[in-house]
């Protein structure tokens, strides 16, 4: 069932040739390129190389294994692919489309055509075709459409049907996604058409009778069999906020290894605990080193070689691993799990760690009885090498900003010789030219491809042969703000455009603050400035490395901001305080500036409950409430999530309350002195379940945090 992907530069070219692309290339040299001697070729050959570039890492949670796939069509209006350019030029405008309509990229994982060929859209990062919402997976409870689901369009229209070769290729394609990525890509066994549980659309067409398991797309699940290794899924997968501090821990100081349990429902998110340990417990990040879940998957927590949060006075000496769910939980892909990173530790350290237990160092239940007597007896199981996370470790390549394969072809894309293997990959080879490519753009060559070197590389591809003045840290409009805000005169227009008279500021303000004139607003322009200005948090410009200021305002807007902000990319005090709002509604602190925090509040906010605030225990808020404490999402509010509500708040707040369903004065106000900790809701602890208290407990839940 071999099959062949197609990269996306097969279809890239063909965006010129779409209208969508052509009216996109035409702004893009209007606003940008105006200034070449030919925009637009200057902005046709940009528009090509982005689409074609690669996929990125949305930094979002991605949790294929415990989903499987959507299926889509193109839609309605029918179009005739008479041959491989027409099915390109199709993708093509679905990509320009979706670029303009603010998706950033593409929306589906993969496009199947006619012809049976399979092109990359999204790849293996995820996707955001399937629609908000969640579907109930037995063994992981509510798994959300987008998180855990690839997307693989066909393309065809309603009155068309499949034909052969493309029902053949869809399924190779799910094969592939089986059984030849990555253990913490591949998809689970789910097939759905993306009308499941979505009545608003009938797609995917006449696919849809295809979309299902044990349908002629389906190729079957693959025997089971023991892993190579196990991977480490990273920080960026499971979406982690920053942490607000990192201390280091040299490997020379660990001599301990630590066993934990989280005590919740084994469904729990580690999102859910982050946010637990960053907004209850005040810490500065998740307590754990790793987490462990039932199928023994390994989740980054602070890594190897930062200072955890998981025993008062052992954590510097320490290395704390937390299984996540409560006594019994723990399988023996767990325990294997726990045992390799253990030895995993020993060889890092270059000595073997003492291996204990929570409770042997401090008075408490963790990690239950099971996992301690395993303990004691020498952790008994099987050993399996560790592979490196994505994310937090130098060498690993990818950083939340840029996937693998993205980095390959950007070194590429520069001129490096020998070209390197687009293969997602990240060995020495890659390593090598990372670093060979930071050094071209003028940033730190330490072969980690952070915001940093993110805005590096934008900055360098986009002002081509000179000028260009849009770097992704601070808008045209922030930049002019800056100059007139140091005095020159006489004062530039704050317009938006970058013309002779603004880079001729620039290179003003940069000779005033200590750095490099060369008209370009980088990333040491940003730190000069902050230091001659002492306000490292700048309040005019809007644009960082994580989204720019039209993303925002579009953001801001979808989530129902009035007045609509104008999406017009001008960072101005209306867009500011639609900023600020929107960081007090998905739980950021409101500074008014889109960095880290508020873009990974932001996604978790997007893929959570998106509940009304309107103060109503009605069944969406029961369900809502039922998946955040851990039992059967029904929407209705039996005894059964009476009790769990009750543990719940015994296992995140300490109520040492009485398991027995009744809802009374004490439940409430445990739950409100909850609520007010978890997102300082300010709610009056009287015991009174009111519209208030409801209030604040849809807020929690839409921040996922409670």
């Amino acid at each position: 069932m071999a099959v062949t992907i197609h990269r996306r530069s097969t279809w890239a070219v063909h965006v010129p040739d779409t209208s969508t692309g052509a009216d996109l290339i035409a702004d893009r040299a209007a606003t940008v390129y105006w200034d070449y001697e030919f925009p637009y070729r200057a902005a046709q050959e940009a528009i090509v190389a982005q689409a074609g570039m690669g996929p990125l890492n949305s930094g979002r949670e991605w949790t294929p294994w415990k989903g499987g796939v959507f299926i889509h069509h193109r839609g309605l209006v029918p179009r005739i692919l008479n041959d491989e350019d027409d099915c390109r030029r199709d993708i093509a405008e679905v990509w320009a489309k979706e670029y303009i309509e603010d998706f950033d990229d593409i929306e589906y994982n993969f496009l199947v055509c006619p012809h049976g060929h399979v092109y990359e859209g999204r790849g293996l990062q995820r996707g955001e075709a399937n629609s908000p919402g969640y579907i109930r997976e037995s063994g992981y409870g509510d798994v959300g459409r987008n998180t855990g689901y690839y997307s693989i369009c066909g393309l065809l229209w309603s009155t068309q049907q499949p034909t052969s070769a493309m029902k053949k290729s869809i399924r190779d394609l799910i094969w592939h996604l089986r059984t030849a990525v990555p253990d913490n890509r591949k998809a689970g066994d789910a097939i759905y058409p993306h009308s499941k549980n979505n009545p608003g659309t009938d797609c995917p067409g006449n696919l849809t009778s295809y979309a299902k398991t044990g349908s002629d797309i389906d190729p079957g699940m693959p025997a089971p069999s023991a892993p190579a290794q196990l991977d480490v899924i990273s920080r960026s997968q499971w979406n982690a906020r920053p942490p607000r501090q990192v201390v280091k821990v040299p490997y020379g100081q660990r001599v301990g290894f630590a066993v934990h349990y989280s005590a919740g429902n084994k469904y729990q998110t580690v999102r859910a605990i982050q946010n637990y340990h960053m907004d209850s417990n005040g810490w500065d990040d998740i307590g754990y080193n790793f987490l462990v879940d039932w199928q023994g998957r390994i989740y980054e927590g602070r890594g190897w070689t930062n200072l955890g949060a998981h025993v008062a006075g052992y954590n510097t000496s320490h290395i704390g691993v937390c299984f996540i769910g409560v006594d019994g939980d723990a399988t023996t892909e767990a325990k294997n799990a726990i045992r390799s990173l253990y030895h995993a530790a020993n060889e890092r350290t270059g000595r073997t760690l003492n291996a204990t237990y929570h409770s042997a160092l401090a008075p408490t239940q963790c990690p239950g009885a099971e996992l301690r007597l395993w303990v004691v007896n020498g952790m008994s199981g099987s050993t399996l090498p560790i592979g490196d996370s994505e994310s937090g470790t130098p060498g690993m390549g990818e950083t939340g900003v840029r996937s693998v394969i993205a980095q390959q072809r950007a070194v590429n894309g520069l001129g490096h010789t020998p070209p390197l293997d687009e293969d997602g990959v990240f060995g020495p080879l890659t390593g090598a030219g990372v670093k060979w490519l930071q050094t071209k753009v003028g940033t730190d060559p330490d072969g980690l491809w952070g915001p940093a070197t993110e805005a590096a590389y934008v900055a360098y591809i986009g002002r081509g042969g000179g000028g260009g003045g849009v770097a992704t840290i601070r808008s045209v409009s922030a930049q002019q703000r800056a100059v007139n805000g140091l005095g020159y005169t006489p004062a530039l227009a704050t317009d938006g455009i970058f013309g002779p008279l603004t880079e001729t500021g620039v290179k003003w303000l940069q000779s005033k603050v200590g750095t490099a004139p060369d008209g370009m607003w980088g990333p040491d322009t940003e730190r000069a400035y902050a230091d001659h200005t002492g306000s490292p948090n700048f309040s005019g410009g809007g644009v960082t490395t994580i989204r720019a200021v039209r993303a925002q305002q579009r953001a801001v807007n979808g989530l129902g901001h009035t007045p609509p902000l104008d999406e017009d990319g001008v960072f101005g005090p209306l867009t500011e305080a639609g900023v600020k709002w929107l960081q007090g509604k998905v739980g950021a602190a409101a500074d008014g500036m889109w960095g880290p925090a508020t873009e990974a509040a932001y996604t978790a906010y997007s893929d959570g409950e998106r509940l009304p605030v309107d103060g109503e225990f009605g069944p969406a808020t029961i369900t809502a409430t039922q998946r955040a404490i851990g039992v059967t999402a029904d929407g209705e509010w039996g005894p059964a999530s009476r009790r769990a509500l009750q543990q719940h708040l015994n296992t995140w707040a300490g109520a040492e309350l009485v398991v027995d369903g009744d809802i009374g004065t004490a439940t409430v106000e445990a739950m409100q002195r909850h609520l007010n900790k978890m997102t300082g809701a300010g709610l009056l602890v009287d015991g009174d379940w009111g519209t208030g208290t409801t209030k604040a407990l849809q807020t929690a839940l839409n921040q996922g945090r409670f």
